[in-house]
């Protein structure tokens, strides 16, 4: 396994996004990184769709024994994946650095 591997999002995470960020993920675990790191800073806001292509994140770093961290998620997008049911898939960080201390 190589470094962990940083992806920034920004803006909304939905129907218009999704594919290509569920391109870049793939791109990414294609390349075995040691974790998957998201960084969330600027993310406003994330759909169901956007809702689906974490969770295909999570079951395919969990697939190749990975960890995926997002870190600095808004206080809405939390309760979004609280509500959704999906925060046992999520491990969030407060900031990059906690992120990239994973243990």
């Amino acid at each position: 396994m190589g470094q962990p591997h940083i992806i920034e999002f920004t803006g909304r995470i939905d129907n218009v996004s999704s594919s290509t960020i569920e391109a870049n993920i793939g791109s990414a675990l294609d390349a075995s990184p040691s974790a998957l790191i998201l960084d969330f800073t600027g993310v406003t806001f994330v759909s169901s769709i956007g809702l689906r292509v974490l969770l295909i994140a999570a079951k395919r770093c969990r697939k190749q024994n990975m960890r995926l961290a997002l870190h600095s998620v808004s206080p809405q997008i939390v309760e979004l994946f609280g509500l959704s049911g999906l925060n046992p898939f999520f491990s969030l960080y407060a900031n990059r650095e906690a992120a990239l201390n994973l243990s």
